[in-house]
């Protein structure tokens, strides 16, 4: 039986997730592929796929590397699962995260099937503490800043009102394998670290999002090899840059929406472009346009903290 959805699955050093993370797919009620990329595991993480791959060889399709390629800076999924897949929908959950809802795919399969215009469907889901010193609670709205975009109901959203979300549940992306079709050149040649933030801007940009109001994943929280956990170790550096790659992303995702809501992403773009001023190695930065223009927006007292800040790191050394 063909697949009606191709679930890609990026996994490095999951070996307490990953078997939940399988046992969650192979519990839909559509039938599916499952196409693993392991990032050159080295704690066991390639065992368990092996294992699921001899008990499951007509659903469970591992792909090993013997070298990371993340840190080379390679999108994963966009490499190495979707050239894969041969579903009519794909769907992502990363090897440390998990499906709650057996019903999760059946529920965005026939929205998606009754709305063949709808380009990316997506849903909430629970933030589990890997430490397990905190309770679960719901992903959306992620923060405060993001509790006007979100409506606890189901709700279609255009490019322009999905800017007001700035963190979606990955584990809950799906959408037609058709749509990276419609993908320009910049999706597939310019990389971008948040991966996961181009997706669906780029997706949605294409035709429309679909939320459906139901939890249906469990996104674990300080995971040491999660992303967020590796960016809230990063120099100041490495935000100016991931932050300087985002905010141009933005600018691509405008371009080919043909600016038709170039208000909604400048203001949402203005934020990386803020975090890319702050982090900034010098102030050379503020011979660029958006970065000059960001800077005068901030009040005086923020400049003056700017700048302050900019004349002592030559001192902090």
């Amino acid at each position: 039986m063909e697949p009606m959805v191709s679930v890609c699955c990026a996994a490095y050093n999951h070996a307490p997730y990953i078997a939940q993370a399988l046992e969650s797919f192979l519990a839909q009620d559509v039938p599916v592929e499952i196409l693993v990329h392991d990032d050159a595991s080295t704690d066991g993480t390639q065992e368990i796929l092996r294992d699921y791959a001899r008990r499951y060889p007509d659903v469970v399709r591992p792909l090993f590397e013997t070298e990371n390629q993340y840190s080379k800076g390679v999108a994963i999924d966009p490499t190495f699962n979707y050239p894969r897949a041969r579903g009519k929908y794909i769907a992502l959950c990363e090897g440390d995260d998990l499906w709650s809802d057996p019903r999760k795919l059946r529920r965005q399969v026939d929205y998606m099937e009754a709305h063949p215009d709808c380009t990316f469907c997506f849903t909430n889901g629970l933030i589990r503490d890997a430490d397990g010193r905190a309770p679960d609670r719901p992903f959306l709205p992620y923060s405060e800043k993001d509790t006007p975009g979100y409506f606890a109901a189901d709700h279609v959203y255009t490019l322009g009102d999905f800017c007001a979300l700035n963190f979606v549940p990955t584990a809950t992306f799906l959408f037609p394998r058709s749509a990276l079709d419609r993908l320009p050149p910049a999706f597939w040649d310019k990389p971008c670290p948040h991966g996961d933030l181009k997706l669906r801007m780029y997706l949605t940009a294409a035709g429309y999002a679909a939320y459906l109001h139901a939890f249906t994943c469990v996104y674990r929280e300080n995971v040491r090899t999660g992303a967020m956990s590796q960016w809230s170790r990063e120099t100041g550096r490495k935000v100016y840059e991931r932050s300087r790659s985002v905010a141009d992303m933005l600018g691509d995702v405008d371009e080919f929406s043909q600016k038709r809501y170039t208000e909604q992403v400048s203001r949402f773009r203005d934020w990386y472009l803020y975090v890319m001023l702050w982090n900034a190695p010098s102030a050379r930065v503020l011979r660029e346009p958006d970065a000059r223009r960001v800077y005068r927006a901030l009040p005086p007292a923020r400049r003056l903290k700017y700048r302050l800040k900019r004349l002592l790191a030559p001192l902090r050394g």
